[in-house]
């Protein structure tokens, strides 16, 4: 890496540091913002220990930051900002060493936050990191050596113990204070490089005496009229104390103090001619401790707000925990992924489904569900919003002795914005389900074959009756028997009924296939109907397509649906209505079949029943007899079985269509 390269990523290293403190300070430690500050800054670091076996932060006594021994010459202020917290823990030079540890530099940073009065309970930051078993940090710590009473010196300062410094220092700090006063100091720079001297002077000696000398006061108060800044300088004065370790109790009452004198009017013994300059900073003095109390205002509104904000945080973290535990607690499986398939939540149900263990939570789903059937349940998202996806699969043991089927409910998570950004899946063990299922119809249809013998037997000798074979009929015993035919045939058709609805719902309903022509098909089933129609002065016509190609169907099958779907339509349309069958090629290499009536129509709720086992429409005419329920359940799975579709369209009062769609005949070879 280029050295000018090196040097900035020491730069951004040290603004990166000061960031992660910030966030460290601010939210939890587990918050997953402070995590990952922390991980890109080892990161960030660990870059910087390829090439170096160490990296070294120094402060040097004139409040410099060097970084490998050189001056970084930093226009942002986020460099600078690291001397605080140098100066809190007396601090000399910082070292990260090659092989440092996530884990290590998480710990230092926790010790830079801490309070300080748990630092000084426990000693100072080496105690600290040795505590920690930080071993690749090491901290050298400024040093103080008394000179004589009430005076120290820095070690490792560019000072001579034997010249007595802290004398010295005074004289040149008057000297200078003179000089800047007659103006014969205008840099400021150089102005601003004497003001650290003073507030220097100002605070070790405070520190250690808890108040200033007469000398020392006057330093600074002659300082401090000749600045334009009084409210700023007093404002660094004040954190630079409390920074060193004063409490702010006392750093208050010390400023306060000091400003009073400042500002208060002399005696007439003593009573000096204020300048033109010396009026304007008082002036300026008043204007901002007015912006002063302003800010204080605006600071207790923050103040307010955060708290709101933290009680409102709080408050999402309960019904944060509230959900999971209800998602926990679920008998149903849930897992949830994003967009790019990884895993998101699994609750235990799911996870003993799918065999997914905590440590998989961020994997890519399809990493972690070896079992093709298992992934193909929740793995695909669909593009853009759909409804509630339901999916089936019948799982096997290794030994295929065992049976269990999963149901899924999968929807698709949007932001608000309309992007999706995952999906949800509930997984629900419907095994048992299947099992009664299975056993209901394995018991339908063997009563309706065992039924369907002696019906035959009794058909056949009712007819033969019925033809006078036997014998003359009165006209009673043939009006009798006749009733008896026709229940006789209801009876018949629901025994055939329920015999296909098994069939069906096995999958062992065979197609007997063959090229026919639709057409033909709908006028056979008209043919059928025809009377029936008539009987009730309702008029049946067909409008067919002409050259509609021919489909490969099961003919019976199909004349099986139109005979449903006509036969309701003349049950719920009144004498004097129309019934229509029409039949069109659609553009996709389709033909839709509809029966349309001018009947009593469905509501909403009606039309999304209509195909359910067993469901009645209710509003039929009082003198047509009632179905089982069942045809429309039956003529949506042959449909369906066809490769087709079929809907209603019907609104109450205005009649009922009936759509369904089957396939072209290539497209069904094919």
């Amino acid at each position: 890496m280029p050295e000018n390269n090196l040097k900035d990523s020491y730069v951004k290293f040290v603004r990166d540091f000061i960031s992660t403190v910030r966030r460290a300070s601010f939210y939890p430690a587990k918050h997953p913002i402070v995590i990952s500050s922390i991980k890109n800054l080892h990161l960030e670091l660990l870059e910087i220990l390829k090439i170096k076996e160490a990296l070294t932060l120094d402060i040097s006594p004139e409040n410099k930051v060097l970084l490998e021994g050189e001056v970084i010459d930093e226009k942002s202020s986020m460099v600078s900002e690291v001397i605080p917290y140098f100066k809190k823990f007396n601090i000399e030079n910082l070292s990260f060493l090659r092989g440092i540890s996530e884990g290590e530099l998480q710990d230092l940073i926790n010790i830079v936050i801490m309070d300080s009065t748990k630092i000084k309970e426990a000693g100072d930051i080496t105690h600290l990191l040795n505590g920690k078993n930080a071993q690749h940090i090491k901290v050298n710590l400024f040093s103080y050596l008394k000179v004589k009473k009430d005076e120290e010196v820095l070690i490792g300062a560019k000072t001579d113990v034997q010249q007595k410094p802290e004398v010295s220092r005074l004289d040149v700090l008057r000297s200078k204070i003179k000089d800047l006063s007659v103006g014969k100091i205008v840099d400021e720079k150089e102005i601003e490089e004497i003001g650290k001297e003073v507030f220097g002077a100002v605070i070790a000696e405070f520190l250690e005496k808890k108040q200033i000398g007469a000398s020392t006061k006057n330093i600074l108060k002659k300082f401090l009229l000749h600045c334009i800044d009084l409210a700023g300088n007093l404002l660094r004065l004040k954190n630079g104390l409390i920074e060193s370790g004063s409490s702010q109790q006392e750093a208050d009452d010390f400023i306060n103090k000091i400003e009073k004198e400042i500002l208060q009017k002399p005696k007439k013994a003593k009573m000096a001619v204020l300048t033109d300059q010396q009026e304007k900073v008082i002036k300026e003095n008043e204007e901002l401790k007015l912006k002063l109390q302003g800010l204080q205002q605006e600071l207790a509104q923050k103040t307010a707000l955060v708290e709101a904000l933290e009680r409102q945080a709080r408050n999402i973290s309960d019904e944060k925990e509230r959900t999971e535990n209800i998602i926990h607690n679920m008998t149903d499986g849930m897992v949830a992924v994003d967009a790019e398939g990884r895993i998101l939540m699994v609750n235990p149900t799911a996870a003993l489904i799918l065999g997914v263990t905590k440590e998989d939570i961020g994997k890519q789903i399809k990493d972690v569900i070896k079992d093709e059937h298992l992934l193909a349940l929740v793995k695909n998202i669909p593009a853009g919003k759909a409804d509630i996806i339901e999916k089936d699969v019948e799982l096997y043991s290794p030994d295929e002795s065992t049976l269990r089927v999963l149901r899924t409910s999968s929807a698709v998570v949007e932001d608000p914005n309309g992007k999706t950004v995952g999906m949800v899946t509930i997984l629900n063990d419907i095994t048992r389900q299947r099992e009664l299922e299975k056993m209901k119809n394995d018991f339908l249809a063997k009563v309706s074959h065992e039924l369907r013998t002696p019906l035959i037997a009794m058909e056949k000798s009712l007819s033969l009756i019925l033809e006078k074979t036997a014998g003359p009929l009165s006209g009673d015993q043939e009006e009798f028997l006749n009733i008896a035919d026709r229940n006789l045939k209801r009876l018949t058709a629901l025994i055939n009924d329920l015999l296909d609805l098994s069939k069906l719902e096995a999958g062992k309903m065979q197609l007997n296939r063959q090229p026919a022509a639709i057409d033909k098909v709908i006028a056979e089933s008209i043919a059928v109907l025809g009377v029936w129609a008539q009987t009730k002065s309702i008029k049946l016509e067909q409008k067919t397509q002409e050259g509609l190609p021919e489909l490969n169907i099961d003919p019976n099958r199909i004349i099986q649906v139109l005979n449903n779907l006509i036969g309701n339509a003349i049950k719920f349309t009144p004498s004097g209505g129309t019934i229509t069958v029409e039949a069109i090629l659609r553009e996709d290499k389709e033909v839709e079949v509809s029966v349309k009536d001018t009947g009593v129509g469905m509501s909403k709720d009606e039309l999304t029943k209509v195909f359910d086992k067993f469901y009645q429409v209710k509003g039929g005419l009082t003198t047509d007899i009632r179905g089982t329920g069942i045809g429309l359940t039956i003529a949506k799975e042959i449909v369906e079985l066809h490769g087709g579709k079929i809907w209603v369209e019907s609104e109450l009062g205005k009649g009922t269509k009936f759509i369904f769609t089957l396939p072209l005949k290539d497209d069904t070879l094919a």
